[in-house]
């Protein structure tokens, strides 16, 4: 435990921040911040857990932090959790799922592949981009992972997953993409910007809020302490 501290990763900005804070005021834990507004760590105000630390990041960063044990817990996305690497989800425990960060990630393809409902259609998409255009069907996506993942296991292979950091949903009408996989809740961006959902097993995970652990900080009492009560 970092300077015997108990380290909580809360997501720093928008929806998902006021949610998690939520939680804490309805288990009555008062946060507080020692620099002001814009301090980055809080403390909570309750002889029971003083010795709680909030730090406040990314939903990104709260996942790899809790992976590498600088946190010891987090309220974070499964989304996200679901894309990191491998030895960073193998170290996390999901302790609660939350009902609020609620989206799915979806295959979502231009509304013009009228013909394309599932993944075999897909398939061979991609089969005609190989043989007839002569290069890969490109998917762009910040969930690189689970998009390499949800191919291969559908058997869509003549692919090239391309990563994105902006705003995904315009890559097929920028020419850099074929399709996407992104998030979505309301599908309002998709639909304007002509694209719709995979129709047959086009939702490759339904993400939503989670709390997670350090599977190794588990195995402190005080970690233990905070978890359960905020699990209630």
């Amino acid at each position: 435990m970092k300077n015997n501290f108990v380290n909580i990763g809360l997501i720093s900005k928008g929806r998902m921040m006021e949610s998690a804070q939520k939680i804490f005021k309805k288990k009555k834990l008062k946060i507080y911040k020692k620099l002001g507004d814009r301090d980055l760590f809080g403390y909570i105000k309750d002889k029971k857990f003083q010795n709680v630390r909030i730090w406040y990041l990314s939903p990104k960063e709260i996942i790899e932090h809790v992976g590498t044990g600088v946190l010891d817990a987090g309220i974070g996305a499964l989304d996200l959790l679901k894309n990191s690497e491998p030895k960073i989800q193998s170290r996390i425990s999901i302790e609660k799922k939350y009902n609020f960060g609620e989206c799915q990630v979806c295959v979502l393809l231009p509304k013009f592949w009228l013909d394309c409902v599932n993944p075999t259609d897909l398939e061979e998409i991609s089969n005609h981009f190989f043989y007839k255009k002569k290069r890969l069907m490109r998917i762009a996506t910040k969930f690189k992972l689970l998009t390499e993942q949800w191919c291969k296991s559908r058997g869509i292979n003549m692919v090239e997953i391309i990563g994105s950091d902006g705003a995904t949903e315009a890559a097929p009408r920028l020419g850099k993409s074929d399709l996407i996989v992104d998030v979505a809740t309301s599908f309002n961006t998709a639909k304007a910007n002509n694209l719709k959902l995979l129709e047959d097993d086009g939702v490759i995970l339904n993400s939503s809020a989670i709390l997670c652990a350090n599977k190794n900080s588990l195995k402190k009492k005080e970690v233990k302490k905070i978890i359960k009560y905020l699990s209630k």
